[in-house]
């Protein structure tokens, strides 16, 4: 045999024996398409590398053409395979490329048969000898080329296109590595076979073309990368078997319900769990219908939903709960988590089912529910004691300016309500910042005079020789500056209402006047004679004592014992402190709102401090504070930017800064305590106590049985 022969020989059966491995790989797992046009790409490698060998041996013309037109027609197979194949191997998502290949070379395959010469030659003329070095005589033919080579030509160019482009994107996907190599060895053996064949077409070269034995290490390399991908299919397996393992450990031991049902809604599988707390043996249910386990009442229904669920005409919920029967004939209360098992095809194969027996969850909860009806029942007697209080204030649709519920604030809205549709003069008392204005306002609402004018006037905040003029109003010429008719406050409100903050600061003189308007309901302008009547509800203000006032000289008695007909009196924060966390809610709410900021949270320490303040700047410095406090918060905690000092009250008007000090170890047992009251001694959760203090649940257990907490 000569070299010739032997390495068309040697060339063609590796790769018929590649072919023939890939197709078993193929068929053993039909799936990888890949392989498949690999193994018809490599058949079509040997049978064109055998026929070019016989080709090139024959000398009778006749015969030649016939296996030349043959080796043509493996070849357009060959490319078309192969086009194919770097379109599963590069996993590209464009199918029109390798249509339009294989159309192509169709096309060439069509002319190649019914052209007289083939698709080369439009007529081969003679066979031209070769001799080789080894002695050994080669023909080849020669004669003018066959216009319709140009089709061939378009394909073997489009693939070398696309070939490039979908090597690039592979590159792209992550495999950089592999498509440089592959595209190499591609390029390589096909750039060096298409050179040398042409330099044999021109007359440069001699015979054999150098192109079906550059075959060899291209088909080694496709091979190699494939063979690649199935030795790593098969360790990805082995770990899926091992996974298969733990997950069947995990269903074995774990303490909840798993039951596989079949498309014919018999049990397939259960484990051991199940069998220990129902009592059955796998006996007893497997192979059986799964409704054999349910009540009577409730067979029916669920063997029309299980139909309905593998026949996918209804889905799965996400949470069921269905009453099992035990052996022994007891109703089990289980909560099922179930999936579709599919298969291939996306066809249903059955159900896997995941319970939880809530059975004492739901006596329990039971037990909670009756538990909540009575502190309901509780509630309702409590609240009916305060219910004519309510009714009668409006809390629930008027005054919502006016944040509260304790007590005290409730008696103050009651006596606003009492007054308001009258039109007797109110002294609002009150310490600085309880909401004295706030009051005057919900009278003036809740009166018939809302919708006429409401004038504030803020006696301490006018220099004493000009307040009758503010309050009066003044003729032009009546004093220096005076150059225009000017009218007063109280002429402004004509019809309505004035509200006079902080009258024990208005001096004596005015006090004089504004006595004579309270009761003869006219006045006369600084500077003129005229006089005027007036129709004005007076409301007046002070933080003042004015018993005191007026023994001391500084306020008229008369003029108090005027103003002093209906008095209202509003409570310090200091004692509403249960109306705090009210006020905490209302303002950050208000302050999220205002400044764009987002605190929910309000820690069980900060809220103490709060409701432990004296506050002697009262509901003023607690939005104060507030305010401050969600400008510097950056998130959704509250955090206070200044300590405050918690105190304990003595008596109304005396405080005392003095706290008792403590060992850290009862600090933090205290500290503990009121978070787990304040949770009802819930530790884990989003309102739990171990949340709330910032604590894993385990440290925060450990705590507790170190100081002896426990819940009552």
């Amino acid at each position: 045999m000569t070299i010739f022969s032997f390495s068309f020989i040697f060339v063609g059966s590796i790769c018929f024996g590649l072919a023939g491995l890939h197709l078993l790989v193929f068929l053993r797992r039909q799936e990888l398409k890949v392989d498949l046009f690999f193994s018809l790409t490599a058949f079509a490698i040997s049978f064109s590398i055998f026929l070019e060998m016989w080709t090139f041996k024959v000398g009778t013309l006749t015969s030649y053409l016939t296996l030349f037109k043959s080796t043509i027609c493996a070849q357009a197979v060959l490319w078309a395979c192969f086009a194919w194949f770097i379109h599963f191997f590069t996993l590209s998502k464009r199918f029109w490329p390798p249509v339009l290949i294989s159309v192509l070379y169709a096309l060439a395959l069509i002319i190649n048969i019914f052209s007289p010469s083939g698709l080369l030659f439009n007529e081969i003329t003679e066979l031209t000898s070769y001799t080789m070095s080894s002695g050994e005589v080669l023909f080849a033919g020669t004669g003018p080329a066959n216009p319709f080579r140009l089709i061939a030509d378009i394909a073997w160019i489009t693939l070398l296109i696309y070939t490039a482009e979908a090597f690039i994107d592979l590159a792209r996907k992550g495999y950089k590595k592999k498509a440089i190599i592959f595209a190499t060895t591609v390029f390589l053996c096909l750039g060096i076979g298409y050179l040398h064949g042409t330099l044999i077409d021109i007359g440069i070269a001699e015979p054999p073309y150098l192109g079906s034995i550059l075959f060899l290490p291209l088909s080694m390399v496709m091979s190699f990368s494939l063979s690649s991908d199935v030795v790593s299919a098969s360790l990805l397996s082995k770990e899926i078997r091992a996974a298969e393992a733990r997950w069947s450990a995990l269903l074995e031991n774990v303490h909840l319900i798993v039951l596989g049902i079949d498309p014919d809604k018999t049990v397939s599988y259960v484990n051991p769990y199940f069998q220990q707390l129902t009592g059955y043996d796998g006996s007893d249910i497997l192979n059986q219908p799964f409704v054999n386990v349910l009540p009577e009442k409730n067979r029916e229904a669920i063997a029309v939903r299980l139909e309905e669920i593998i026949s996918e005409k209804a889905t799965i919920l996400s949470e069921r709960i269905t009453p099992v029967l035990t052996k022994s004939g007891e109703h089990l209360k289980i909560q099922w988590s179930s999936v579709l098992l599919p298969k291939s095809g996306n066809l249903p194969t059955g159900i896997m089912s995941i319970g939880k027996d809530i059975t004492g969850q739901e006596h329990a909860e039971a037990a909670r529910d009756l538990a909540i009806l009575e502190l309901k029942v509780l509630k309702e007697k409590l609240e009916e004691e305060n219910f004519s209080l309510k009714e009668m204030i409006g809390v629930e649709n008027g005054f919502k300016e006016i944040v509260g519920e304790s007590n005290g604030i409730l008696y103050v809205l009651s006596k606003v309500l009492q007054v308001a549709d009258t039109d007797a003069t109110v002294l609002i008392l009150g310490e600085t910042g309880t909401g004295k204005e706030l009051i005057a306002q919900a009278i003036r609402q809740a009166s018939n005079r809302n919708r006429k004018p409401f004038i504030r006037v803020n006696c301490a905040a006018i220099p004493a020789n000009l307040v009758e003029s503010e309050l009066f109003g003044h003729e032009p010429g009546s004093f220096t500056n005076a150059d225009k008719l000017r009218h007063g406050k109280f002429e402004l409100a004509a019809g309505g209402t004035i509200f006079l903050d902080e009258i024990s600061e208005m001096p004596l003189d005015a006090q004089a006047k504004l006595l004579n308007v309270l009761q003869e309901r006219e006045l006369e302008r600084v500077g003129g004679s005229q006089t005027i009547a007036v129709d004005v509800r007076v409301i007046s203000a002070t933080n003042r004592n004015l018993s005191v006032e007026v023994a001391e000289g500084r306020f008229r008695a008369d003029l108090y014992y005027r103003l002093n007909i209906y008095p209202v009196t509003l409570p310090p924060l200091r004692n509403r402190k249960e109306d705090i966390p009210l006020l905490v809610k209302h303002f950050i709410a208000l302050f999220n709102k205002q400044f764009g900021r987002n605190v929910v949270e309000v820690p069980v320490l900060i809220m103490e401090t709060l409701t432990g303040y004296h506050w002697p700047g009262n509901v003023r410095e607690l939005r104060n504070i507030l305010e401050r406090a969600v400008i510097t918060c950056s998130g959704s905690t509250l955090i206070l930017p200044d300590a405050l000092k918690p105190t304990r009250m003595n008596d109304v008007n005396n405080t005392s800064h003095e706290t008792e000090i403590l060992p850290m170890e009862e600090v933090e047992r205290q500290h503990i305590l009121r978070t787990l009251q304040h949770s009802n001694w819930q530790i884990n959760g989003l309102s739990g106590a171990a949340q709330i203090l910032k604590m894993n649940p385990s440290t925060l257990r450990s705590r507790m049985k170190k100081h002896g907490l426990q819940k009552p």
